[in-house]
């Protein structure tokens, strides 16, 4: 793990902190130790996961009496959107 593994929370800034709160500081030092230097995009859940599977959970959880309001909450997007893809 090279230098990584001498990496603690105090050395990173305020968005590095936030990353090693989410994923753990051992986590942290191995992204450190793969990717440091290089820039890396993690993109949003919402392009990763198709719209039919995304329309599939949202039906199920409809069919057990979830409001559009609730699943938009947990999935966090527009009721809208919810509406549109409970169809």
């Amino acid at each position: 793990m090279g230098l990584a593994m001498l990496v603690k929370k105090s050395h990173l800034n305020a968005d590095q902190q936030e990353v090693a709160d989410i994923i753990g500081l051992e986590n942290y030092r191995a992204l450190v130790d793969a990717f440091g230097g290089s820039p890396i995009w993690i993109p949003k859940a919402r392009s990763l996961v198709s719209s039919p599977e995304i329309s599939e959970h949202i039906r199920i959880r409809r069919q057990q009496g979830d409001s559009p309001e609730q699943i938009a909450r947990e999935l966090e997007i527009p009721v809208s959107e919810v509406r549109r893809l409970s169809k």
